[in-house]
């Protein structure tokens, strides 16, 4: 019975405190101003985003057309790899890259209307928008890093091996 008595008070000093904090932040004027004008930025760098993006995938479909016609020239013929592995290249990067200016753009569009509504339900979509655009961040760069991590052994091994092979000099 005591045990009760203090597991409920303990509960309610919990909720409180838990109330307290989640009421103790306010967005003030200096907080909302900085918002909005985050908010216009980010949107001014999505939409460039959204632009270079654009253009990297009329690069990579150029890439695609002009391949065979470029096969019939001389020149083209000696390269050690075809053109439109570059355009699959530009194109996997696009399709990559959309997402982080998707998110930014969601965050700034979101933030901004939820601010001057006073709309808190758009204002959460927005910063949850702005996790995504981190945690993706954050996973590509991870990816990166274990990527080069695994490089690294290969570029080694094959300096290596290209010094064997030249006879114990590389230069």
């Amino acid at each position: 019975m005591e045990t009760e008595i203090n597991t409920n008070k303990i509960a309610e000093k919990t909720t409180e405190q838990a109330e307290k904090n989640e009421n103790s932040l306010r967005i003030t004027s200096v907080s909302k101003d900085n918002l909005i004008s985050t908010s216009r930025w980010a949107n001014f760098i999505a939409i460039v985003g959204f632009v270079m993006l654009g253009i990297m995938v009329v690069i990579s479909i150029s890439s695609f057309i002009l391949t065979p016609l470029m096969g019939e020239f001389q020149d083209f013929q000696s390269m050690p790899f075809p053109l439109y592995l570059f355009g699959l290249i530009y194109l996997t990067y696009a399709i990559i890259g959309f997402f982080p200016y998707y998110f930014l753009y969601t965050f700034a569009r979101k933030v901004k209307k939820g601010l001057e509504t006073g709309d808190q339900s758009i204002f959460d979509t927005g910063l949850i928008n702005l996790r995504r655009l981190a945690l993706f961040v954050g996973v590509l760069m991870i990816i990166a890093l274990s990527m080069l991590l695994l490089i690294i052994p290969v570029m080694v091994f094959s300096f290596g091996m290209l010094q064997s092979l030249s006879g114990g000099t590389m230069f």
